[in-house]
C-alpha cells in the first residue's frame, strides 16, 4: 500500500471555503478513483492555513494512473483558486 501525504497551504481568508470544497467535492472525487482505499483530510491547529491530505492507494501504479486521468484535472482545478503552495510525499507501508 502507498500513502500519499500532501500539505496544502491555503490563502488567508479562504480556509473555510477550501474546507467546504474539499469535503463536498475533492474527497469524494478521490474516493471514486480506482485504487484508492481511503482519504483523510484535515486542517492545521497551529497553522490554520495549512491542510493535510492523506490518500491510501493500492499501488504507486494506481496513483500514477489517476495523475493521468481527467479526474486529476478536475481535482487540480478545485485546488487552484485556494492553494498558495504545498508539498507532497509518498510512503510505502509494510
Amino acid at each position: 500500500m502507498l500513502i500519499e501525504r500532501a500539505d496544502i497551504q491555503v490563502r488567508e481568508g479562504a480556509e473555510q471555503d477550501f474546507a467546504t470544497a474539499m469535503t463536498s467535492k475533492g474527497v469524494p472525487l478521490l474516493l471514486s478513483a480506482p485504487g484508492v482505499r481511503s482519504v483523510q483530510f484535515g486542517r492545521g491547529v497551529e497553522n490554520p492555513q495549512k491542510f493535510m491530505l492523506l490518500v491510501a492507494w493500492d499501488t504507486m501504479d494506481s496513483h500514477i494512473a489517476f495523475t493521468k486521468s481527467p479526474a486529476m484535472l478536475e481535482f487540480r482545478s478545485l485546488l487552484k483558486p485556494f492553494s498558495t503552495g504545498g508539498a507532497m510525499e509518498h510512503f510505502n507501508l509494510y
